[in-house]
């Protein structure tokens, strides 16, 4: 009788040990999962490099699949030169698990970013969930995967900042347009808003089937000789996609001289934007000249 008291005593024991040990272990992750947060917030490169494992791999909302030192390198770029100011970040029901030295933890989340060089911006909202794997390596918690899953936006409100944008660049193009010389466009700001709105990957194709890159097209500017008196938009739609991706189609009137010749055209566009950096920017553009009646 003995003998099975002491038994179940040290059972009682263990038990409570163990449940003691894991509550201690589980606080331990959750204060190291803040720490984390925190650097990743802050782009702090050298607690980043000190706790993700060389085999780290993130999952991003969209599938692609980042390696530890792909991921390194773009908070490096953000920190040195950031895109988009985050306006609020939240985590909310945050469930840990501690399985020896191995952990994971999972939790809901709420962003809303903003263009950096727009103050007065509308900030895009984004919410999904979250996971990430931690492992215990000489007594120090490191992160080998995360991965993150977006909830659907709202379409509407994804549609409104599309077709405000799209109004915006076609303004921005009558500054460009207006007759100034490159130097007075870049000193007025123009060039570094329309590097700003175009994606590093854009790509244009003109109504005669000519296609000029992101580079080219800036730098076509230094030699233009359009002035633009009038661009009327007389047609706007948008297409919401995804969470990241929208299509515009539309059509614009443009009134001015080329080299001094006036002229008077409508062209059909198509625009297709990616929301990237908090920021609506486009990949690719098309137009065809409508034929006048």
């Amino acid at each position: 009788m003995k003998q099975f008291f002491h038994a179940a005593v040290l059972i009682i024991v263990s038990v409570f040990t163990a449940a003691g040990q894991t509550g201690d272990a589980e606080q331990e992750v959750r204060a190291f999962f803040a720490r984390y947060d925190k650097a990743v917030a802050d782009r702090d490169i050298h607690f980043l490099e000190s706790v993700l494992a060389e085999e780290y791999v993130y999952n991003g909302a969209g599938g692609r699949a980042t390696d530890r030192a792909r991921f390194i390198a773009f908070f490096k770029r953000v920190k040195e030169k950031p895109a988009y100011r985050t306006v609020e970040l939240v985590h909310d029901n945050i469930w840990v698990r501690v399985v020896g030295n191995m952990a994971v933890a999972t939790n809901d989340y709420m962003s809303r970013t903003a263009p950096i060089d727009q103050p007065d911006a509308e900030p895009q909202t984004t919410r999904g969930r979250h996971m990430i794997v931690f492992e215990k390596r000489d007594g120090r918690w490191m992160v080998i995967a995360e991965q993150d899953t977006e909830q659907p936006n709202d379409d509407k409100l994804a549609e409104q900042q599309v077709r405000r944008a799209g109004r915006e660049y076609n303004e921005l193009m009558k500054r460009l347009k207006s007759g100034r010389s490159f130097e007075e466009l870049e000193k007025a700001g123009d060039i570094a808003a329309l590097r700003n709105v175009l994606a590093d990957e854009y790509l244009y194709t003109s109504r005669d089937g000519e296609v000029s890159n992101k580079t080219e097209d800036i730098d076509g500017y230094r030699t233009n000789r359009i002035r633009l008196t009038s661009a009327e938009h007389l047609d706007q739609k948008v297409r919401v996609v995804d969470n990241n991706t929208a299509v515009e189609t539309g059509a614009i009137r443009y009134i001015g001289t080329n080299n001094g010749v006036p002229f008077d055209i409508t062209k059909r566009y198509t625009t297709t934007w990616v929301s990237w950096s908090g920021r609506w920017r486009i990949i690719a553009d098309h137009t065809s000249m409508v034929k006048p009646k």
